[in-house]
């Protein structure tokens, strides 16, 4: 399964993009419906969650210590892998994502 990174800014300060500037500016969708974020993310930013076409989000192996309830705005979400993290719990509207599996 192929996996591939959005724009993201880690902890580090480093910034990655799967898409070019001229298809972010076009305000069109990739053809991509998978997403890893990986290293040592602290936190989330609150564009992830505009990725509504996401049916497979791997945010495993980092450092998150939550999962904002905006969460539940993923609603084409099949799978969601956020083992290895440091969370203490998890919030109730991951409840809201019926696809899950």
């Amino acid at each position: 399964m192929s996996r591939n990174k959005d724009k993201h800014e880690g902890a580090s300060g480093r910034t990655y993009h799967i898409m070019s500037e001229a298809e972010r500016a076009s305000g069109r969708r990739g053809g991509w419906t998978t997403l890893e974020v990986t290293g040592g993310v602290r936190a989330l930013a609150p564009q992830l969650f505009q990725l509504t076409h996401l049916t497979a989000l791997y945010l495993n192996d980092n450092s998150l210590q939550r999962i904002p309830p905006d969460i539940n705005h993923l609603v084409n979400l099949h799978t969601l892998d956020v083992s290895n993290n440091k969370l203490r719990s998890l919030p109730a509207e991951l409840g809201d994502l019926i696809q899950l599996r």
